[in-house]
């Protein structure tokens, strides 16, 4: 038994790096190309890995697509979740975590154009990503801040405007757009211009700045996936 654990620990080991190979090799194609035109032939050649290789770690491409996502949206809404749950108000958690989607997609830019693609391209995704959105949105409903329901018109409204303020900073918008996104979410919940603007001012007086910075800069890695 004893000589045994070594080798399973090893083993352990070897198979962590090989599937993290392939993970980032997947962000790193998917984010350049797009998901649909990323191949699981090229994952593995980007890996420098064989192409049977893949299939020892995951079934199919769409399971690989899955685990890069949730991988970044975790790690993003990790990156924003302590300041978000100390909000106790659901419109500002809404526009807190609107502008720190963009503002951290904008700041790594590999996991930003990879989000801009899943958005249209893989419809699993979008349910990651509203996920935390509903939480925020039923608390604001609750506290009477929000006059609309929350249905799935409302979801695809809110998650459009982020792929929009996602793909401008990427073009080299100002952080004034993840501001304006922040507004518009409000907004299409119910509330008035003049709500809204007070929301997100209220939110940017309280970090001192228009978003708060990510934790992490320029990761070269993908988190564990």
């Amino acid at each position: 038994m004893t000589d045994r654990s070594p080798r399973l620990s090893a083993n352990n080991a070897k198979r962590t790096r090989t599937r993290a190979r392939l993970t980032e090799a997947a962000l790193r194609l998917m984010s350049e190309r797009g998901i649909n035109a990323t191949s699981v032939s090229e994952i593995a050649a980007e890996a420098e890995l064989a192409n049977g290789t893949f299939y020892l770690y995951f079934r199919d491409k769409a399971e690989i697509v899955a685990a890069v996502c949730q991988a970044v949206t975790q790690a993003m809404h990790d990156d924003m979740s302590s300041t978000r749950l100390s909000l106790e108000d659901g419109a500002a958690r809404v526009a807190f975590g609107t502008q720190q989607f963009i503002e951290i997609a904008a700041a790594e830019p590999v996991w930003g154009r990879l989000l801009a693609s899943a958005f249209t391209e893989f419809e699993a995704f979008k349910e990651d990503v509203a996920h935390y959105m509903r939480l925020d949105v039923a608390l604001g409903i609750e506290q009477g801040r929000f006059g609309e329901p929350l249905d799935e018109f409302v979801i695809d409204a809110h998650l459009a405007i982020l792929r929009a303020g996602v793909l401008a900073r990427l073009a080299g918008a100002g952080p004034d757009v993840s501001a304006r996104a922040a507004e518009y979410q409000l907004r299409i919940l119910g509330m008035s211009v003049a709500e809204a603007h007070a929301v997100r001012s209220e939110n940017e007086r309280k970090s001192g700045a228009p978003a708060k910075k990510s934790n992490a800069r320029q990761r070269q890695a993908l988190p564990s996936a």
